[in-house]
């Protein structure tokens, strides 16, 4: 099975792993320090909320374009203005695409599938003059994502949850083979591993954003695993989960460059996904049983209100 696959196979990374470990001794102690944590409520501020298959739509779009949101060293992040408050990262995305939708007709696939640049410009217009990073990639996977729409799924992201038949798995899956830009699967030795962070989260948002009901409910959305990404490894590493070699410490402090599907890239996300399955299973022992990507959610935003440091990994992808 397909989620399957996303363990199995970072797995093999894990137990070959030269520039990270995990720090089985402090698994037990964040498993203590988030034991009592709530999980956080879907965030209707920022998200678009309408129909069913319009809250779909939006999220569907949203997670086709959410990755990469950190700015070169020493230059200003992308952002926008929200009343007196500047917002920033995945926040700015989704009140950005929000905002959107109220002008233009972002949930009409045919829109998507012909948008001119200068209105994706628009989309993304800043409050400080900067650039949303790989812009012509985000304006590139828009356009694609409304034509796959209207091709396979006669322009509504809704036939793919339905045709899931409540399997996040199935849905995960659909996603992949219909959508060259969720194909999150690196290389590491010759061997293909699956990470699937942005196909897995659009299940996880449709589970949240819908609350387990209707279309929102997935038989098995226990299956999903943690969302690998920037800021899951760079809080897990703040609390001594993971460890990295000297020369890859160096690195990410110097915010140098990891090339994707390196092996310190690969190891590091392969690594955050295992470290977050044993901090499960150390919840179960402490009475608590809680989903991995539940678990994501709970740390994520935590790292977005604690001041790190040392900061995260820096890569230049579409898949997280």
């Amino acid at each position: 099975m397909l989620l399957e696959k996303i363990l199995t196979t970072t797995e093999y990374v894990t137990r070959n792993s030269r520039k990270v470990k995990i720090n089985e001794t402090a698994i037990a102690k964040v498993a203590q320090k988030i034991k009592d944590h709530r999980v956080p409520k879907w965030d209707n501020f920022v998200h678009f909320r309408g129909t069913t298959e319009q809250t779909i739509q939006y999220l569907f779009i949203l997670d086709s374009i959410n990755f990469c949101f950190w700015a070169e060293k020493g230059h200003k992040r992308w952002a926008i203005k929200q009343g007196q408050k500047t917002i920033n990262g995945y926040f700015a995305l989704a009140l950005a695409l929000k905002r959107t939708a109220r002008k233009y007709p972002l949930l009409d696939a045919g829109f998507l599938a012909a948008m001119n640049k200068k209105t994706c410009q628009e989309i993304f217009s800043s409050c400080n003059q900067q650039a949303i990073p790989l812009f012509e990639m985000r304006y590139k996977i828009l356009r694609q994502t409304g034509q796959i729409l209207l091709k396979k799924y006669q322009g509504q992201a809704v036939n793919i949850v339905k045709k899931a038949e409540h399997s996040a798995q199935r849905l995960a899956g659909m996603i992949l083979k219909d959508f060259s830009s969720f194909r999150d699967i690196a290389t590491f030795q010759n061997k293909k591993i699956y990470l699937l962070k942005r196909a897995q989260i659009f299940v996880g948002d449709v589970w949240g954003a819908l609350k387990s009901k209707g279309l929102g409910h997935f038989d098995d959305i226990e299956k999903l695993t943690c969302f690998a990404d920037y800021k899951i490894p760079q809080i897990l590493h703040h609390f001594g989960v993971l460890e990295y070699s000297p020369a890859l410490l160096k690195k990410i402090k110097n915010e140098t460059l990891l090339a994707a599907d390196s092996s310190a890239e690969v190891e590091i996300r392969a690594n955050t996904i295992w470290a977050i399955e044993k901090i499960k299973e150390a919840l179960l022992e402490q009475s608590r049983e809680i989903p991995s990507f539940q678990i994501d959610w709970i740390l994520w935003n935590m790292a977005q209100k604690i001041k790190m440091p040392i900061p995260y990994h820096k890569t230049k992808t579409i898949y997280y």
